[in-house]
């Protein structure tokens, strides 16, 4: 007269707090693998960043986009639409472009 044994309430509690903490981690911010936090995709340009990086781009001769990325603290998808916008207004001009990476000059400098 074998038949279905209940479960003890300790892994009843277990489970319930499992579930808990699933939840509030679903709330939580993403991270990455390298441990960092993941930052929001809608990224708003303004325009004292626009001005920022016009002022790092007038001290350097070569600008690619990984050094606007390191140096203004953006990811790289980023910079890069930042020096294609700069480089249709005429304000930096593409020296090289191939399919991993462009690298821009500075017409001033």
């Amino acid at each position: 007269m074998g038949g279905v044994s209940k479960k003890p309430i300790s892994s009843i509690e277990k489970r319930l707090k499992r579930q808990q903490e699933e939840q509030q981690q679903k709330g939580k911010k993403k991270i990455s693998k390298t441990g960092s936090e993941v930052i929001s995709k809608n990224i708003q340009i303004s325009d004292e960043m626009i001005k920022k990086i016009q002022e790092e781009i007038k001290r350097e001769k070569i600008i690619t986009p990984y050094e606007l990325a390191t140096k203004t603290n953006i990811t790289l998808s980023v910079a890069k639409r930042i020096l294609k916008d700069l480089n249709a207004q005429g304000v930096i001009k593409e020296a090289f472009r191939n399919r991993r990476t462009a690298i821009y000059i500075n017409p001033q400098a």
